[in-house]
């Protein structure tokens, strides 16, 4: 018995989709505002605990978090508008963030954070993999 579609099935299989330089965008944008938003909850926690005199040490400490996570969601979103443009320095902002990540929450005690940097791993991984494809200079 002769399969005539077996060269097709084997050929698809192969063949990778176009890749969507404006998903990656996305993806990076979303990533900025959930840190941006962690960042107003610090803040906001952080304001409404210093109105109580006696719990002044918390407040800074969500202080220091929120600047943290306004650093690490401009750093995102720069790398997001460098790769928008058609920039590899897109790669080296996001690993900024990543390198930020790590180095923060190992000097506060925090656990890593590893699906933010899996994600951010694999995204720069899937950047430089199709780099002619996704245009970038």
């Amino acid at each position: 018995m002769e399969y005539s579609n077996t060269q097709q099935r084997i050929a698809a299989i192969g063949h990778r989709p176009a890749l969507n330089k404006s998903a990656f965008v996305l993806a990076l944008a979303i990533f900025g505002v959930f840190s941006g938003l962690a960042g107003l909850i610090s803040l906001a926690t952080a304001i409404t605990l210093s109105s109580g005199a006696s719990l002044v040490s918390p407040a800074d400490t969500l202080l220091i978090d929120a600047v943290y996570e306004f650093t690490l969601s401009a750093l995102i979103f720069a790398s997001s508008r460098a790769f928008a443009k058609g920039k590899i320095l897109s790669v080296w902002l996001y690993g900024g963030s990543i390198a930020l990540d790590v180095l923060y929450n190992m000097a506060t005690g925090n656990s890593l954070n590893y699906v933010f940097i899996g994600f951010g791993l694999f995204l720069i991984w899937q950047i430089l993999s199709f780099k002619d494809k996704l245009q970038l200079a």
